[in-house]
């Protein structure tokens, strides 16, 4: 099982309504997730060291699906990854716990007012409590964690449906390294004055394992809330 867990690979995607309305409507090898990409637009290397792309083999989803809770999937790919200092895994929370102060997220900026192609940035956002985000939002947040709405960058950045929160020093088994941190959520909803919601992975952790010693796949399986650019 640790030899399993150590090589699923979590990645940065689209969220999962439009990943699963996009299965729906195209056929499987329609799909790809790309590794190492740092734009949203592009086109298949011919060498695969700074990036790489996979097609879709198969997506197993939460049983309690229902937008936006339950919205992680484990999706197995028709080709493993190939890691290097460019392409690697991120660790991914093995227990479920709240976090303050500074975590960082995934972002997307462009760099001409007119170009349509936008860049993969890592943004330092601050994490808000469970009760003042409920209040805020008037809903139940058991499933998310909440990061605060900052009014002096909501013109050079936005935070990614599907990207990655990740949070250091955590504490978490899972967290080898200090300085890489461990990925405690994935993007769900961005929100415009609102704090933004992220689906908790650790809350989940032993759904992804079980699910993934079932499929037998290491490491052509990923984890994520869904999909179309991965990071």
């Amino acid at each position: 099982m640790e030899e399993i867990r150590e090589e699923l690979g979590l990645q940065l995607a689209k969220h999962n309504a439009k990943v699963i309305s996009t299965v729906q409507r195209h056929k499987f090898e329609q799909v790809r997730f790309v590794a190492g990409i740092l734009k949203t637009l592009g086109k298949p290397p011919v060498e695969e060291e700074y990036e790489q792309w996979r097609s879709l083999k198969h997506v197993y989803t939460q049983k309690f699906y229902r937008f936006p809770a339950f919205n992680l999937a484990v999706v197995k790919l028709t080709k493993p990854w190939v890691f290097n200092k460019f392409i690697n895994k991120i660790p991914y929370a093995s227990i479920d716990q709240d976090f303050d102060g500074v975590c960082t997220a995934t972002a997307v900026k462009a760099t001409r007012s007119w170009s349509a192609v936008r860049y993969l940035y890592t943004e330092e956002v601050e994490m808000m409590q469970r009760e003042e985000c409920e209040q805020l939002l008037c809903r139940s947040c058991r499933l998310f964690m909440c990061t605060i709405f900052d009014n002096r960058n909501q013109h050079a950045y936005s935070e990614t449906e599907g990207g990655g929160l990740v949070c250091y020093e955590t504490g978490d088994p899972a967290e080898v390294d200090e300085n890489q941190g461990v990925l405690v959520a994935v993007t769900t909803i961005v929100n415009v004055g609102l704090p933004n919601l992220h689906m908790r992975v650790g809350l989940f952790n032993k759904w992804v394992t079980d699910v993934s010693c079932d499929v037998h796949v290491n490491k052509f399986i990923m984890v994520l809330c869904i999909l179309l650019l991965c990071y």
